[in-house]
């Protein structure tokens, strides 16, 4: 079933891309909204304003791409089912709370491309306190997926360094579920994790490297070379373009690897912690993604971004309804609430009163069950 997802998704066809989209690039969207008079967005605006697709050549390939993105986010609304060996599931998924565990972070929940030495990937995990090393293993499941059925590869870390190159030479087979397990010196196992039945990968197939090159060639990548003061946004554009295309294949591991060397500069814009919480979550590592909303909730209020602030706390409020913490999304809704209520976005404010009115009703008949005798 993948590989006619991606066969299907034509960057250019609106109508399909839009069914997969994820909420960072909404926020991006509605700035632009926002902000018609902007000297940097008249033409981006306009091509929002008239619903057509991506204005050629008079932008540059990635933000033209990234409007693009926008658009059809706009319309999606943010959300996003993924697919999963045949399967599908929707939403996010519980994981990566339990700070004694050694809980996968990469790849994680994912798609690969093969590993190898043009495409390097990295194995990380949870460092956990107190362990001098880790063993870290990798699975084959059964063809049904209930169960680990091989182990193809193990290796122990020299020192606590939560993270290992991952092998180049283990066969991996496109068809096939994998899972990685890391294991303290104390015993711990990153299959305690909540999250270990949805924690694993697969290869993407041979047949979709071309249409996956396609994509990524209309966006410019990022070069520390490339870097200045001038430029920083635009590359910083071209980049989270660059991660969105991964995000919508379900290559989380790919995308967080442009995400986290966003996120290493110091001048990493809110947007790129709200793509990281946006990734974490769906791998589902609830807690990393907190983290990211929190930081990038932040730094929206550092900006006196109140859009960027609203959709922040409507993703994190996601969060803690999964965990089921709906004090705290109820919270999250409110403040997303006031913050809409000063942009004059009675849309998104009448979608946030149906919420903030289903789960209070919930939190209500819990409190009632709980005092009654």
């Amino acid at each position: 079933m993948f590989k006619d997802i991606l066969r299907s998704l034509d960057i250019r066809q609106p109508k399909i891309i839009g069914r997969k989209l994820s909420s960072f690039f909404a926020v991006r969207y509605q700035r632009l909204k926002h902000n018609f008079k902007s000297y940097r967005y008249p033409l981006l605006a306009l091509t929002i304003v008239l619903g057509i697709g991506v204005v050629e050549p008079a932008l540059n390939p990635p933000v033209a791409d990234a409007c693009f993105f926008w658009q059809a986010c706009a319309r999606r609304r943010g959300t996003a089912s993924n697919t999963r060996a045949g399967g599908k599931r929707t939403g996010r998924i519980l994981g990566g709370n339990d700070a004694s565990v050694p809980y996968v972070i990469s790849p994680r929940n994912a798609w690969i491309q093969e590993p190898g030495p043009t495409q390097p990937y990295t194995i990380r995990w949870n460092p956990v306190e107190g362990t001098r090393r880790y063993t870290v293993r990798i699975w084959r499941w059964t063809f049904e997926r209930d169960q680990p059925e091989l182990a193809l590869w193990q290796e122990t870390t020299l020192d606590n360094t939560p993270s290992l190159d991952f092998p180049q030479y283990v066969s991996l087979e496109p068809g096939h579920y994998y899972s990685i397990e890391v294991v303290t010196d104390q015993g711990v196992s990153s299959d305690l994790d909540e999250g270990y039945y949805e924690s694993g990968f697969q290869l993407i197939f041979e047949e979709d490297y071309e249409e996956l090159r396609s994509q990524l060639t209309d966006v410019t990548p990022i070069t520390p070379a490339d870097s200045t003061s001038d430029n920083r946004e635009l590359l910083e554009e071209a980049a989270l373009a660059r991660a969105g295309i991964f995000f919508l294949e379900e290559m989380y591991a790919d995308a967080l690897t442009i995400l986290q060397s966003l996120a290493d500069s110091p001048e990493a814009s809110d947007l790129v912690y709200t793509a990281l919480g946006d990734t974490y979550s769906k791998s589902g590592l609830n807690q990393l993604a907190i983290e990211s909303y929190q930081r990038a909730l932040t730094l929206a209020a550092a900006n006196a971004d109140r859009l960027s602030e609203a959709t922040t706390r409507v993703n994190l409020a996601n969060v803690y309804a999964t965990l089921g913490l709906f004090d705290d999304a109820l919270e999250q809704l409110y403040q997303a609430r006031d913050a809409y209520e000063q942009l004059n976005e009675s849309t998104e404010i009448a979608r946030l009163d149906r919420r903030i009115n289903v789960i209070s009703t919930l939190l209500t008949r819990q409190r009632e069950e709980s005092h009654t005798p």
